[in-house]
């Protein structure tokens, strides 16, 4: 497996020094937001990220963004969805730029008063569109499991990617926390088998209804361990906790300790 650290716990608002601490502490990858008219979104910032990544023997797993949540691609307003649309582009064209398998996309923000069913088609239609522009770029569309009000059951999520997966790559970015929110993480592993992109990992504690870092909280992580060595899988496990808010350098290295412990020392922690 390969490790990456998503933007969430990025130790320094400078990129190239986040880099520099990730390449130091050992990680294989690094997975950048994009924002709206950020750098990732011209040929230029997109050419000095690239370079500073490859400087540090980085690679990217995959881009994200949290702008999917202001500008939903479901959203009953049309202007919002196409700026939406327009990040999303941008995500790909970063992507690819920066030798990215994937992006992650949130295809929904469902609240209360929505019309779910005409939601859902808007959904789909944006994501199919993104497929086929990602298809002619070679990179894929992993739709992320979150707390969006939106398929919040490993069947309706494997639905949906029935429902757009012949459009373009499209497969799922697993998260492991997010799947104790609406269920289980076993079942889930078990119902998107074969489907996986990507997999972030956090941890989640019921009570207090919030993240936390693994294994901290309330995964049951040997089973959910015991379920990834059944489906058989070996890709990018990306990091996606916050910074710690004093000595934040020293999180990486906490967490890539962490996750080389679950994800490789079967027999330590047996």
């Amino acid at each position: 497996m390969r490790y990456g650290l998503n933007q969430a716990g990025f130790p320094s608002d400078e990129f190239e020094e986040t880099c520099s601490i990730l390449s130091a502490t050992g990680y294989d990858g690094i997975e950048p937001n994009v924002e709206r008219d950020g750098p990732l979104t011209t040929e230029a910032g997109r050419r000095k990220v690239a370079e500073v990544v490859e400087t540090h023997g980085l690679e990217v797993p995959a881009i994200s963004t949290i702008s999917h949540w202001e500008y939903p691609l479901s959203s009953a307003d049309e202007k919002l969805r196409e700026i939406g649309l327009e990040i999303s582009r941008d995500m790909i064209d970063a992507a690819a730029a920066l030798d990215a398998e994937d992006v992650l996309i949130v295809p929904a923000v469902i609240e209360d008063g929505m019309t779910y069913d005409a939601d859902y088609e808007r959904a789909v239609q944006s994501v199919r569109k993104l497929a086929s522009y990602a298809a002619d770029c070679g990179v894929g569309v992993a739709i992320e499991n979150v707390q969006n009000n939106f398929l919040p059951s490993p069947d309706e999520f494997a639905a949906f990617l029935d429902d757009v997966e012949d459009a373009g790559p499209v497969g799922a970015y697993f998260d492991v926390g997010n799947a104790l929110r609406s269920g289980l993480p076993s079942r889930w592993l078990h119902t998107l088998d074969g489907r996986i992109a990507k997999i972030h990992v956090k941890d989640w504690l019921t009570d207090a209804h919030r993240v936390t870092y693994p294994p901290q909280g309330d995964v049951n992580w040997e089973r959910t361990l015991n379920t990834l060595d059944t489906i058989g899988y070996d890709g990018w496990i990306t990091v996606e906790v916050p910074a710690y808010s004093s000595f934040p350098e020293r999180m990486p290295a906490d967490m890539l300790d962490t996750i080389t412990f679950l994800f490789e020392d079967e027999g330590d922690r047996r």
